[in-house]
This record gives C-alpha cells, sequence and structure tokens, in this order.
C-alpha cells in the first residue's frame, strides 16, 4: 500500500466528522426555528424547512457515522466545532431566504387611548416627519417620531379636513364653526416653521353632501371654496388675488389642481328641471389670476357621484363611469365602474402613478388594476394572492406602487412595478402591525416604512414606524 493511500484512509473519516459534525449543527438550528414557527401567525418559509430539516438530519447520521473513527484527537475536534460554527451562517442566510422579507414595529406614538378626537388626514413634512390632523389639533413629529410642535383648533371651531396636496412648504386646513359648515375658517399653515401664515374666517357654502372640497393649494395659490364664489388667495399672505362667481342655485362639488391650473366641478342641479338630470361643467382656471381657459359640461344625474380623482392627467369620477379629458378638456376616454371583467372600488382611494391610474377591484380575480389615463384602456392587473386590499402609495422605487393587503392569517406589504404590475419581490409580511381602515403610508430612511392611523375609532397608535427584521 502506497502512502498516499495510507494518507487518504487517515484524513477520509476526519473529514466525514468534520462535515457531519457541521451539518447536525445546521439541523439542529433548522429544528429550533421550526419550532419557532409554530407559535406565529406566519408560516412562510415553514414548508422549506420541514423538506430540508429532515434531510440534513438523515445526511448529518450517515456522516458522522461513517467518520466515527475520525473523532479522535482534540484538533480534530476543534476543527469540527469551528466549522459547524461557520456552516450556521449561510444556514441563517437560506432560512432568511426561505421566509423571505418581513418588517416589525419599532416604535410607535400613542398619546391616549381612545383619542378624544377624530383624526382627518395627514400630511408628509417637506424634510423629515409628518402632521397627523385630528378635529381638534394639527400634531407635528418629527424624523425620529418624537411630538414636534403642532397647534389646537381655534376655540368654537374643530378642524375637518386638509387640503390634498402641500406647495412650497405651505399647507390648507379647513375649519367648521356652527352656525355654518366646514370652510367656514381656511387657514394656512408654513409646515416647516410650524406656523399659521394666515386664517380667513368665510361665509359657508352651499352643503354639497358632505364631498364639497373647501380648499386646494395649487402652485402659489390657495384656492377655497366661499358662498356663491370661488376665491383665489395668495398662499403666503392671504391676500386676494381673483375671485370666480358661481351661480345662483349652483355649487362647487369637486375642486383640485396641478401646476398652474386650477379645476373644478360646478353642479347646478336645477338647471335640468323637468329632465330628471342636472348640469354640471368642468372648469379649468389660470391659478394666477382666474382667468377660464375652458369648460366642458358633465352628463350627470340628480345625485351622482363627483369626484376628481386626478388632477394631472385629468380623470374625474362622474356617476357609474371615471371620465378623462386632456389638457383642453376634450374626452379621451372613460373606464366603467361596474364592468365586464371587474368593479372599480372607491376605497382605498386610487393612486396616480405616471399616465396610470392605480385602485383596487372586485371581481372574478380581485385586486388591484392600472388604468391608462390616456385612453382609459386597462394596462394591468395584479391579483395580490386573493388578499384584501387596505392601502396603495407611491413605491420607494421609482415609478413603483406599494400595496397593503389583508388576509385572515396576515397583512402584506407588495412593491409593484408601476408600468407593468408585477411584484418586484417576495411581498413583505408586516408582523403585528397595528392598522386601521383608514391610513397613510410614507417610505423612510433605507428600508422603512411609516403608517399613519386614521381610523376613527381612535383605538389604535396614531402611528406605526416599520423596519425590515433581520434577526428571527
Amino acid at each position: 500500500m502506497n502512502n498516499s493511500t495510507v494518507q487518504g484512509a487517515r484524513w477520509l473519516p476526519r473529514a466525514l466528522f468534520v462535515m457531519g459534525t457541521a451539518v447536525a449543527a445546521v439541523t439542529v438550528l433548522y429544528l429550533f426555528l421550526l419550532s419557532r414557527l409554530v407559535s406565529v401567525d406566519w408560516t412562510r418559509g415553514r414548508g422549506w424547512l420541514l423538506l430540508l430539516t429532515p434531510a440534513l438530519g438523515v445526511l448529518a447520521y450517515v456522516l458522522l457515522a461513517r467518520g466515527r473513527g475520525g473523532s479522535r484527537g482534540a484538533a480534530v475536534r476543534w476543527l469540527a466545532a469551528a466549522v459547524a460554527l461557520a456552516a450556521l451562517w449561510p444556514a441563517w442566510q437560506g432560512y432568511a431566504w426561505m421566509r423571505g422579507p418581513q418588517a416589525y414595529v419599532w416604535t410607535w406614538w400613542q398619546r391616549e387611548n381612545p383619542e378624544s378626537a377624530r383624526p382627518i388626514g395627514a400630511w408628509q413634512l417637506p424634510s423629515v416627519g409628518f402632521v397627523r390632523a385630528r378635529t381638534d389639533a394639527l400634531v407635528l413629529f418629527n424624523g425620529e417620531g418624537r411630538r414636534a410642535g403642532g397647534r389646537a383648533a381655534p376655540e368654537g371651531t374643530s378642524f375637518c379636513v386638509l387640503s390634498r396636496t402641500t406647495a412650497h412648504d405651505v399647507g390648507l386646513v379647513a375649519a367648521e364653526r356652527a352656525p355654518g359648515g366646514c370652510g367656514t375658517r381656511v387657514s394656512a399653515v408654513d409646515l416647516k416653521q410650524d406656523e399659521e401664515l394666515w386664517a380667513k374666517d368665510l361665509p359657508a357654502a352651499p352643503p354639497a353632501d358632505g364631498d364639497t372640497p373647501p380648499a386646494a393649494v395649487v402652485d402659489t395659490t390657495a384656492v377655497v371654496v366661499a358662498d356663491g364664489a370661488l376665491l383665489g388667495l395668495d398662499l403666503r399672505s392671504g391676500g386676494e388675488r381673483w375671485r370666480m362667481p358661481v351661480p345662483a342655485g349652483c355649487r362647487v362639488r369637486a375642486l383640485d389642481g396641478a401646476a398652474d391650473r386650477v379645476l373644478y366641478v360646478e353642479d347646478c342641479p336645477g338647471a335640468g328641471a323637468g329632465t330628471g338630470t342636472g348640469t354640471a361643467r368642468l372648469t379649468s382656471l389660470d391659478a394666477g389670476t382666474g382667468t377660464p381657459a375652458w369648460q366642458t359640461p358633465l352628463p350627470t344625474g340628480p345625485s351622482a357621484e363627483l369626484r376628481m380623482l386626478s388632477a394631472r392627467p385629468i380623470a374625474l369620477r362622474v356617476g357609474d363611469a371615471v371620465r378623462l379629458f386632456d389638457d383642453a378638456g376634450r374626452e379621451r376616454g372613460a373606464v366603467p365602474v361596474a364592468g365586464p371583467e371587474e368593479d372599480l372600488l372607491a376605497e382605498p382611494g386610487p393612486l396616480v402613478s405616471g399616465d396610470l391610474l392605480v385602485l383596487p377591484v372586485k371581481g372574478k380575480v380581485p385586486g388591484v388594476s392600472a388604468y391608462s389615463l390616456l385612453d382609459g384602456r386597462r394596462a394591468w392587473h395584479a391579483g395580490l394572492d386573493g388578499a384584501t386590499v387596505l392601502g396603495l402609495a407611491q413605491g420607494r422605487a421609482p415609478g413603483g406602487v406599494d400595496v397593503v393587503t389583508s388576509t385572515a392569517a396576515r397583512t402584506h406589504l407588495w412593491h409593484l412595478d408601476g408600468t407593468t404590475g408585477r411584484a418586484e419581490a417576495e411581498p413583505t409580511i408586516l408582523r403585528d402591525v397595528p392598522l386601521g381602515r383608514r391610513f397613510e403610508i410614507y417610505p423612510t430612511g433605507v428600508e422603512g416604512y411609516t403608517f399613519v392611523n386614521l381610523d376613527p375609532a381612535g383605538e389604535l397608535p396614531s402611528y406605526v414606524a416599520l423596519k425590515r427584521v433581520t434577526g428571527w
């Protein structure tokens, strides 16, 4: 027998013993993880563990049995222990891949339980942080989640709605007082300096079944709805720039704007007396001067829903369809609310991603669908495992769409490609994240998200901040 054969016979059992010890360590780790998975409400990765753990256990037994003779000597045992410890790291990484991305709540704010006032909305701050608005106060939170200021509603009033957008670090908040209604007082708040720039008491506009938006921010103009007129005010000083009269018997049912254009829908129910229909008009004004650019009639019934979904490109919910218009007011397509394939859902609110309108749908395959704002054709549909859609937000990736869904077992955060609707990765499991029926989603930091709860019950944390799970 030559020397190389003797050396091979000597080292083979030792190598088998070292490898068997490493595989046994990985088996023990996976057995421990399987025992932990019994007590949690998420099970992703358990199937892989159930498949791999017995196979690894058998492999460890075979290797250790064949390498039993190689376990003599302290050096071999120390080497086996070192290799076993080193094997735990790639084994853990393998488990993290099997389990997929997950996030947990690392901080939250709950001032009182339940809240004394109803939440009405939120803004993301221009730097870092956000504003959460209740009927009794605006509360500012900084990037670390700590309360950083705010202001109470003036005595005798209650805040009722925020402007959908902010511009130049300024947002509008409307309040109501009795007698009157929402929008009888409008104030501008500098979000960067946390100060009120101006406030105006206005005559109440005619009631519009709770759907009149009393204020909007369009570039450097604050647009407010008053009794008998639409007013354009300087965003920072509050000085009146222009006034657009609203005809007697008419009311503003939708208001928004983008860039230098104000858009509003004027509804005149009495104009169609005897015909069973009303007369509604979509009007575009120059935000700086109030000069009318164009006006387009809308087909409406006596109780048709009128809601602005997007100001650029223009999309309106008008009765039983979402109607699309170009920049000159010409209609260029429509999406039926109740279609042959699916029905559009009003909640959660839609999201505009480029030239697509993304919104939740129900049908044979529920989920979210994206429709072109240029011609109304469906661009893509994402089934999202048939889960209930709770919220939509702009994704952290450029052009991406984030979707929060819920099943009886768990809550997911999906990251979709805004062009194709395909999931860019496995959805993130949200571990024990307390979310209400309404919330805002703000991407924060490199991997985190902040969910601002707006549930009227007031029994949930005001907000929860998430981070990706890196350990168990």
